[in-house]
Order: C-alpha cells, then structure tokens, then sequence
C-alpha cells in the first residue's frame, strides 16, 4: 500500500516540475561554456530531465513492492544520459534539482496536506535509496 506522504510528495513533485526544471538547467549549465557548448549541454539535460523526472516520479510514489524495479528503471536512464553528459554535470544536476525541489516542498508542503518534514524524508528515503542501489551496483554487488 502507498503511503500518504509518498502520493503527496510525488503530486508536489509533478505539479512542479515544469517550474523547476528550467531553473534546474538554468544552474547547471551557468558558467563559463561557450554559448553553442552551453545550448548544447541545455538541450541534452532538458531531454535527460524529461526523461528522468517522471521515472523519478513513479519510485518516489510507488509502494515497497513496486519501488526496486522503479528504481532501476531511473538507474537505467542516469546510465543512459551518462553516455551524452559528463558524470560530473549529471551528478551535479540531480543534486541542483534535490535543492530545488526542497525549497518547493518546504514552501508548498502544506497545500499537499503534509509538513514539509514529511514530505521531504519521504524525499530524502528515495534520494539515499538510490544512491545506495548506485554504490553497490557500481562495486558490483548483486541488488535485488
């Protein structure tokens, strides 16, 4: 059974995107690139962010049952997007995009029916998940 705060979470999440991914993007690629290196990096974490946001979506809001294979669905597409981005620029985007996504859930958590405590540990759970799920299938431990 799924949990409140994990649908919650999810909605805030989906709801939000379309504001947070530009800003997203907008941060990761600010520096000193050139502006047609710059626009090329923009467009391929645009099409990595649609791509992943909504597998994300999916793990965070699925039950125990269903959240190890959404998780390697969205592993799967961070292997992917890693072939045409930089590790470094991936990691470092999906970091940005936790950061942002905090600060809505702190700010919207209770138009969701939930502290924003609640909502960012169910957040947080899947972030370290994840993280976890990378670490032992990169030191190439069996993950069920």
């Amino acid at each position: 059974m799924r949990s409140g705060s994990r649908v919650a979470a999810a909605a805030l999440v989906r709801q939000r995107a379309s504001a947070i991914l530009p800003q997203v993007i907008a941060d990761a690629t600010s520096g000193d690139l050139k502006r047609s290196d710059s626009l090329e990096l923009e467009r391929r974490l645009t099409a990595y962010l649609e791509r992943r946001v909504p597998l994300w979506v999916q793990a965070l809001e699925a039950d125990d049952a269903e959240r190890g294979p959404a998780i390697q669905r969205l592993l799967r597409t961070d292997a992917e997007a890693g072939e045409q981005i930089p590790p470094v620029i991936l990691l470092g985007t999906v970091a940005i995009g936790y950061r942002l996504i905090e600060s809505e859930i702190r700010t919207r958590a209770p138009d969701f029916g939930y502290s924003a405590e609640a909502l960012w540990a169910e957040m947080d759970l899947l972030r370290r998940t994840v993280g976890e799920v990378r670490r032992r299938q990169s030191d190439g431990e069996s993950v069920a």
